[in-house]
């Protein structure tokens, strides 16, 4: 009787490169920075609003 051992197979993933975002916030004035900062609050605030619409929807009464 043949008895054949489990292959293991290890696969590596390749390390991110860290990203520095020091030069894109350096002065708080560069466009990437002002860009980067309204998308963050915009998709802060859509999350904050959507949740709320949710917790009205749902203690509001049925009829």
């Amino acid at each position: 009787m043949n008895q054949q051992q489990p292959t293991s197979i290890q696969h590596t993933v390749p390390s991110s490169v860290p990203i520095d975002i020091e030069p894109i916030v350096e002065h708080g004035e560069s466009p990437t920075a002002i860009i980067l900062s309204i998308a963050i609050l915009s998709s802060t605030l859509i999350s904050g609003i959507t949740g709320l619409v949710r917790v009205i929807l749902m203690a509001k009464p049925r009829r």
